[in-house]
């Protein structure tokens, strides 16, 4: 997994998202930072030889500098290569271009629509993501299987946040695997007092997520240290 700077999300507007803590409009500095990330990255690959790498820069993939991006294809050329981005980015003119300039075997792309109830997602967490944009992405990822691209298409779930019921989490995977190839469900954590304060799980719900998503992402990851907070605040 690569953990990448990047600049500050275009939408940047969602009320739990703690990424913009390690984001910079600094443009030298993110080259740098990145440069020397991809570098430490290369050096391990004689020694691993993964088959599968994770792009991450805590907001969208097509927000990297142009330099990172023409950086990665030495670690990505021959794998399947996971990314994360904002629905409006996905077309089928991009998908072909990532996938040539990263010479990736399968392109795995990660959209965070996080809850199915469009009012939950555009009010309270204020994604921007109208239900019609869901629709359009889900046309998008079949489409590009009927032209035998190589692309995956799995959405991130959120659950464990103040304001989601746990019936609405069980109802946007239900939603979401009808419509893509999977979901991962997102444990919240709280970075910021301004946030939404987390929530209980459900022993319920956590058997339902194990059982019915590709992976469940708790937060206890190292990656999940965030420009050094760890995850979960009280007020």
């Amino acid at each position: 997994m690569l953990v990448l700077q990047g600049f500050p999300c275009s939408w940047g507007r969602c009320t739990f998202c703690p990424f913009g803590l390690e984001q910079s409009v600094n443009i030298s500095e993110v080259i740098e930072k990145n440069r020397g990330v991809i570098r430490e990255a290369l050096k391990l690959l004689d020694s691993c030889r993964p088959t599968r790498v994770s792009v991450f820069n805590g907001s969208s993939f097509y927000e990297l500098p142009v330099d990172t991006l023409a950086a990665l294809r030495p670690l990505t050329e021959g794998r399947v290569v996971d990314i994360e981005v904002r629905p409006e980015y996905v077309t089928l003119d991009t998908l072909k271009w990532t996938i040539e300039v990263l010479g990736a075997k399968m392109l795995v792309v990660r959209v965070g629509f996080e809850v199915w109830d469009e009012k939950l997602r555009n009010e309270y967490l204020r994604k921007g993501i109208p239900q019609s944009e869901v629709q359009r992405v889900a046309q998008v990822a079949r489409e590009a299987k009927l032209r035998g691209l190589p692309v995956k298409m799995l959405v991130y779930v959120l659950f464990g946040i103040e304001g989601v019921p746990e019936e609405e989490v069980i109802r946007s995977v239900r939603e979401y695997n009808k419509l893509f190839d999977g979901v991962i469900a997102v444990r919240y954590h709280r970075y910021h007092p301004r946030h939404p304060r987390e929530t209980r799980v459900s022993k319920k719900l956590a058997e339902f997520l194990e059982t019915n998503t590709v992976l469940v992402d708790w937060g206890e990851e190292p990656e999940w240290e965030i420009a050094g907070k760890k995850p979960g605040i009280s007020d």
